[in-house]
């Protein structure tokens, strides 16, 4: 069976969803953190009965109302097709493991054996879908990840590309697998590769250790890779440039496809204009040089493109089409001013890209506040604006409010966990906060272990959290005690009852 826990030690630098969307960023709800979020969930809007045709709610009250819609960017022109081939052969990530080391090392490291993508290249096509093979100036042949290890993962037995890893094992410190790899003959320039692959990953490893399996520390990778890094020149320091001792913020990477809506990417809407700016930020951990950054311009223009042609999977199962017709109906009143409407003709749908006042939607609040803060992400906030990355995208945390985007909602029943921080684990606790659990745990890994009913992993709710947990579960329990793991606030659905809220869990399954 597909969808084995995914634990990929040194794969983690290199998606950076940092922007947690901005490779995508795109934009498993919540934009986790950074990145995504199932966060903004409509409120109840009083329908209006008109004799010409069903109810109405088109003038009615909701937290829509102190929305900031923000502005959609100007799109640079790009291929969808190109993209695919750039995202899984280019060299945005350009330190690796030697191709030799790789190839041998595999056979023993099950993180480094996922299935292949057969249709790539060369070489490549008999590597792992999460590495790609690139070639150093010097002329040796690295394997280095890709945007795919945040940013593929399975469903129902089926690898996904452009769903959030909701799998993924940051809890351990990859950099001790970096130090774990032999030392090459000096002076050649594979042992210079290895060399610069291994500083850069134990630069990252001690901020980077998240307390639960499927959390991203996106934001906490760019803070660390903003400390190092000039911003004009983007020469790497191996010592931290600016003060460096951030908490653990994490985010649920979100699905790549919500970027063809989403005019602000993360969690919070920050990035603003042209998105290419904080998608290359987040693949910048080997780059040295304004040099190299403006040689991925152009393709990722492609890579974007890509990103933005990607459709939401189809619910693969059984749906009770009179159900979902009454969740509609209470989904247009209720949900439909922040969230969007939706067809089949794809003309015919709406997205408002509103921006909801922190104080309003109320969810775990440190994420924003502290990207708005000056300090921490914040910092890097200031770091990014001023570098070189900063002239194609402006990251704004608090324009003109703090506070997070309610997302599109296409495909929302696949992307569990929900909210920014993956702190609910079902849409079922998302319309009704009295269910989420203050600690839970995944019952498996296993992407065929759905909750149909609930939409959401299967879960077992816990009476003890990770203070009390043993080592070898401690992992695996999302603790909502947690600084930044928060369950509050979104409370727009604890007003309907049961039927009203499996209506609408009906009706998200047709999106």
């Amino acid at each position: 069976m597909r969808g084995p826990l995914q634990y990929s030690v040194t794969s983690l630098l290199f998606t950076q969803a940092l922007f947690t969307l901005a490779c995508s960023t795109p934009p498993d709800g919540s934009a986790d953190s950074n990145a995504s979020s199932e966060d903004g969930e409509g409120t109840a809007g009083e329908s209006e009965t008109s004799d010409t045709g069903p109810a109405s709610c088109v003038d009615a009250d909701g937290p829509w109302d102190a929305g900031y819609a923000i502005e959609g960017p100007d799109i640079p022109a790009g291929d969808p097709e190109q993209g695919l081939w750039a995202l899984v052969h280019q060299d945005y990530v350009n330190c690796g493991i030697p191709y030799d080391l790789f190839v041998t090392a595999a056979e023993f490291v099950a993180q480094l054996q996922n299935e292949p993508l057969p249709w790539r290249d060369g070489k490549a096509a008999e590597l792992p879908y999460d590495w790609n093979l690139v070639v150093s100036e010097g002329g040796t042949e690295l394997v280095a990840s890709n945007c795919l290890t945040c940013h593929a993962d399975y469903f129902n037995d089926e690898l996904i590309l452009g769903l959030g890893r909701h799998t993924a094992d940051y809890t351990e410190d990859f950099g001790a697998f970096a130090g774990l790899l032999p030392m090459l003959e000096e002076g050649t320039d594979a042992a210079l590769e290895l060399e610069k692959f291994r500083e850069r990953t134990e630069t990252l490893a001690p901020h980077v250790q998240t307390y639960t399996v499927g959390s991203n520390p996106a934001d906490v990778i760019a803070i660390v890779l903003s400390a190092h890094r000039d911003p004009e020149t983007l020469a790497w320091s191996s010592e931290a440039l600016n003060p460096l001792d951030p908490p653990m913020i994490v985010a649920d990477t979100p699905p790549w496809w919500r970027v063809k809506k989403k005019a602000g990417h993360f969690a919070n809407g920050m990035s603003r204009g042209d998105h290419r700016g904080s998608m290359m930020f987040a693949s910048s951990l080997c780059v040295d040089s304004v040099e190299q950054a403006e040689q991925m311009l152009d393709y990722f223009s492609d890579i974007r493109a890509y990103i933005a042609s990607i459709e939401a999977p189809r619910y693969p199962w059984a749906i009770d089409e009179q159900l979902a017709a009454e969740g509609e109906e209470i989904f247009t009143c209720d949900c439909a001013g922040c969230h969007g409407s939706y067809s089949q003709d794809p003309e015919a749908e709406t997205y408002p890209n509103l921006l909801i006042p922190l104080d309003i939607i109320a969810t775990d609040p440190v994420t924003a506040q502290l990207a708005a803060s000056g300090e921490g992400s914040g910092q890097q906030v200031e770091w990014f604006n001023s570098s070189w990355y900063g002239q194609f995208t402006e990251l704004r945390p608090a324009a003109p409010f703090i506070g997070y985007v309610a997302p599109p909602l296409d495909g929302i029943w696949a992307t569990a966990p929900f909210f920014h921080n993956g702190s609910a684990p079902s849409l079922a606790a998302v319309l009704d906060s009295s269910a989420r659990p203050r600690y839970w745990r995944r019952a498996t890994y296993d992407s065929t272990d759905f909750d149909r009913d609930q939409l959401g992993w299967r879960f077992v709710e816990l009476d003890y959290g990770q203070a009390e947990a043993s080592d070898t579960e401690r992992k695996h329990i999302y603790d909502t005690t947690i600084l930044a793991h928060g369950n509050g606030g979104h409370t727009f659905g604890d007003h309907l009852d049961d039927g009203q809220r499996a209506a609408v869990l009906e009706y998200l399954k047709t999106l």
